[in-house]
C-alpha cells in the first residue's frame, strides 16, 4: 500500500512539473501610473449585485465592500474598526435584544446626501423583502423594527440572534442608498454600475473581461482619504499568465489564491509577499438533492469518499513549498487555530483497502479486489449504480486542478471514477452551485470569526446556503439553537455537539484552512495580508505607489 501511495504521489509531482509552464498574459497591459494601483485578480465579478443568489463571489466583494461601506469593517487581524459610524454599536438589552447604533455626521454618499439610519433601514426592507434573490435573509428576518432618527437607528430584534453585530454594523450589510434603491427592481439594479457610494473609493467604468477601475471618492471624510486616485481590478483567469502579468510590472497587487508560482516571487526582492491563515477553508461538498448521483445519498459512500482521499498527503505534495506543514482540517466550523476546534473528522483515516472493503460489504461489485494505480475497474452498487460522479470546480486554478487530479487519481484506484466538470467562477457560483445540479464540488468558503455562529445557513435542513440539500434533525436543533445564544461558551459546545452528527454523515470533506496570500511591488505601501472576507483593500484609503 505504501508503494501504491508513493507512485500516486509521483503522478501529482509530474503533473505539477508540466503546467509550471502555461500561456501568457492575452489582455493589453494596463499602464502603472502615479496615484494608480493594478490589482491583478483571477475572478471577474458577474455583476455589482453584491449577496445575490446569482453573484457570490469573494471577487465582487473586494469591489464592492468599499462602495457600500457599512457602519464597521474588519481589519486584517480580524478585529472590527469604525467606518461610516461615530462609535460601535451598543446592546441596548437583552429582552427583545435592542440594539443602537449612530452613524458618524460625516458619513455621506458621494452624491452629498448624508447616511442616515434610513439607508439602514432600507437595506433591511430590501434583504427581507421575497421578491428580492438575496443569498441569505439570516438575521435580517428576525428584526422586528428599526427605528430612526437622524444619524441614530434603534434596532429591535423579534428573538435573540448572536451575531448581531455583523448584522447591524459590519460590511455583511452591505449599506444602501435609500434614495436609490427606492422602488427599483433589486434583481436588476447594480448589473453593470453603482451610481453612489458610502466608501473611499466610487466605481468609474467596466471594460467586461478585462477589468473594473474605481476612483477617489472625494467626499469620504469619516477616514483620511484615499491616497491613490484609483484602483483598477485587472481581471487573468489564466494562473500563470497573471503571475507573468505582475512579474511584467502590469499589476502593483495581489491576492492570489495558493499556488505555486508564488515561490518565485518569494525569492524576488522586487516584491513583498506575506502569508496568513484565513478564515477561510477548501472542502469538497456532497450532493444529497434529486440532481445529484443517487449512490451519493448512501452514508457507506460517502464514507468511502472521504476514507479514499489522502488529504494530509494532499497538502505536503501540494502545498509545501508555499505552505509548509499546511494541518488537515478535520471540522467543517472550527478552524485549525480556533478556540473550540476539535478534529472530528479524523475518525476517517486515509486507507484503500478500508474502502474497497467498505464497498464490497454493501454489495457492489466491478471494481478492484485491491488498489491498483492503474486500475480501470469502477464499482456498481446494489440501487444506485456505477459511482462515477461529476466534480465541479473553477477553471483557471492550476493548484486546484492538480488538486482534483491527486484525488482523481486516489479514488480511481479503489473503483471510484471523478469526471471533470470545470467552470468559470461565475457561472459556477452564480448558477450550478445555488440549483444544486452537481454531485461534488469543491471550492473555498471565505468566512469572518463570527461566522459559525450562523453554520445553520450551511448544513442545517433547509439552510439558505445549504446547497448539498442535507439534513440531520438532531444537528439542526442544535445549529438553530447557536444562532440565539449569546454566551460563546455554549455555541461552542453546541457547535462540536451537532458536528458529532455532521461528521458521522459526511456531507462534506473537509480539506485544509486555506493560507491567505498577498503580492505587491516593492513599489507599494500599505497592502496587508486579510484573514476575512473583507478582503486586502479594507484598508484601501493607506495605499500609496511610489
Amino acid at each position: 500500500m505504501r508503494k501504491r501511495s508513493l507512485l500516486l504521489l509521483a503522478g501529482a509531482a509530474a503533473i505539477v512539473a508540466s503546467l509550471v509552464v502555461g500561456p501568457a498574459a492575452t489582455a493589453g497591459p494596463e499602464k502603472a501610473s502615479a496615484g494608480t494601483v493594478v490589482f491583478i485578480h483571477d475572478q471577474e465579478p458577474p455583476s455589482l449585485r453584491v449577496n445575490w443568489v446569482d453573484n457570490q463571489l469573494y471577487a465582487t466583494s473586494l469591489v464592492t465592500n468599499n462602495i457600500f461601506l457599512g457602519g464597521m469593517s474588519r481589519d486584517d487581524k480580524a478585529n472590527w474598526v469604525l467606518r461610516n459610524f461615530a462609535s460601535f454599536p451598543k446592546l441596548v438589552k437583552k429582552s427583545p435584544l435592542t440594539v443602537s447604533f449612530l452613524f458618524s455626521p460625516k458619513a455621506v454618499w458621494s452624491d452629498g446626501k448624508p447616511i442616515t439610519c434610513a439607508d439602514y433601514r432600507a437595506t433591511w426592507q430590501m434583504r427581507i423583502n421575497p421578491a428580492n434573490n438575496v443569498d441569505s435573509r439570516t438575521g435580517w428576518e428576525d428584526i422586528r423594527s428599526v427605528a430612526c432618527k437622524g444619524k441614530a437607528g434603534t434596532v429591535v430584534f423579534k428573538k435573540v440572534y448572536a451575531d448581531w453585530e455583523s448584522l447591524v454594523a459590519g460590511n455583511s450589510s452591505n449599506l444602501m442608498p435609500a434614495h436609490i434603491i427606492a422602488g427599483q427592481d433589486m434583481n436588476k439594479m447594480f448589473q453593470d454600475s453603482i451610481p453612489v457610494s458610502s466608501g473611499p473609493w466610487k466605481f468609474q467604468s467596466w471594460q467586461k473581461g478585462v477589468q473594473i477601475t474605481v476612483v477617489k471618492n472625494t467626499r469620504y471624510t469619516v477616514q483620511p482619504a484615499m491616497k491613490l486616485d484609483r484602483v483598477v481590478f485587472r481581471y487573468i483567469t489564466d494562473t500563470n499568465a497573471r503571475f507573468q502579468a505582475m512579474k511584467a510590472g502590469e499589476g502593483q497587487a495581489m491576492e492570489p489564491q495558493a499556488q505555486l508560482q508564488i515561490a518565485d516571487f518569494q525569492k524576488d526582492k522586487s516584491f513583498i509577499v506575506k502569508a496568513i491563515a484565513g478564515y477561510s477553508y477548501e472542502h469538497l461538498d456532497i450532493q444529497y438533492g434529486p440532481k445529484g448521483h443517487a449512490a451519493l445519498r448512501q452514508a457507506y459512500v460517502r464514507q468511502a469518499l472521504i476514507t479514499g482521499i489522502n488529504r494530509p498527503q494532499i497538502a505536503q505534495a501540494l502545498y509545501a513549498t508555499i505552505a509548509p506543514g499546511l494541518p488537515t482540517l478535520q471540522s467543517l466550523i472550527f478552524k485549525t487555530f480556533e478556540t473550540g476546534y476539535q478534529k472530528h473528522f479524523a475518525r476517517y483515516p486515509f486507507s484503500q483497502a478500508k474502502v474497497i472493503s467498505i464497498l464490497k460489504g454493501k454489495g457492489c461489485t466491478g471494481g478492484p479486489d485491491k488498489p491498483s494505480a492503474g486500475n480501470s475497474d469502477i464499482f456498481s452498487c446494489p440501487g444506485v449504480g456505477k459511482l462515477s460522479f461529476r466534480f465541479s470546480t473553477t477553471t483557471g486554478n492550476q493548484l486546484r486542478a492538480l488538486t482534483f487530479e491527486v484525488i482523481q487519481r486516489q479514488l480511481k484506484s479503489v473503483g471510484i471514477e471523478l469526471v471533470a466538470r470545470f467552470q468559470p467562477a461565475g457561472l459556477l457560483f452564480g448558477t450550478t452551485l445555488p440549483s444544486s445540479d452537481w454531485d461534488i464540488i469543491m471550492f473555498t468558503w471565505v468566512q469572518t470569526p463570527s461566522s459559525k455562529i450562523t453554520s445553520k445557513d450551511l448544513y442545517s435542513c433547509g439552510g439558505e446556503l445549504n446547497y448539498m440539500n442535507y439534513c440531520n434533525r438532531k444537528a439542526h436543533v442544535l445549529l438553530e439553537k447557536t444562532a440565539s445564544e449569546l454566551d460563546a461558551a455554549q455555541r461552542t459546545k453546541n457547535l462540536n455537539a451537532a458536528e458529532t452528527f455532521i461528521a458521522k454523515d459526511v456531507p462534506s470533506i473537509p480539506m485544509f484552512v486555506r493560507p491567505v496570500f498577498t503580492i505587491a511591488s516593492a513599489k507599494m505601501k500599505g497592502l496587508t495580508t486579510p484573514t476575512t472576507l473583507e478582503g486586502s483593500p479594507w484598508n484601501a484609503n493607506t495605499w500609496s505607489i511610489s
